[in-house]
């Protein structure tokens, strides 16, 4: 099993007991970011042909330039993708968007002590990772998802 697809089962195991401590559902929120992080660096290194050298490029991912890679590809004003099959760009957008969120929750969870965790609160980036997965299973293959792997590695000239 892959490192990005256990750390969803653990996201989903830290929730599953009634008595889950703040720092258990905590965890499972962050945990839910870093399966969908470590789902998109996977995928892209998946692409370079020289497997030695594929740990030290999964190193080079910038959680910034791949928040602001992804706002982008979300936004249809800035990528409208004209002419691509629409449920491609609706499940890019949705990986896109997801990472976005789960960053934010993962901010949170990390840093927000005033924040409160319920079972369901830790459960909804856990589904939304969850979907995430499942829409990146169904566009991996197409162009524009492809380009998007290879801009969250690259950062874009100004």
């Amino acid at each position: 099993m892959a490192y990005h697809d256990e750390l969803l089962q653990l996201a989903a195991a830290l929730t599953n007991r009634a008595d889950a401590t703040q720092a258990e559902l905590r965890r499972a929120v962050s945990t839910a970011y870093y399966a969908v992080f470590h789902l998109l660096v996977s995928e892209t290194t998946l692409n370079w042909s020289r497997i030695s050298s594929r740990n030290a490029l999964g190193r080079m991912f910038d959680h910034g330039l791949m928040k602001r890679v992804s706002d982008r590809v979300a936004d249809p004003k800035k990528m409208p993708y004209d002419g691509e099959d629409p449920s491609i760009v609706d499940g890019l957008r949705f990986v896109a968007e997801s990472f976005v969120e789960l960053q934010g929750q993962r901010h949170i969870a990390d840093y927000d002590n005033g924040q409160i965790w319920t079972q369901l609160d830790a459960g909804v980036p856990i589904a939304i990772a969850k979907t995430a997965f499942h829409a990146w299973d169904q566009i991996k293959h197409a162009d524009i998802a492809q380009e998007y792997l290879v801009s969250l590695l690259i950062r874009p000239r100004d």
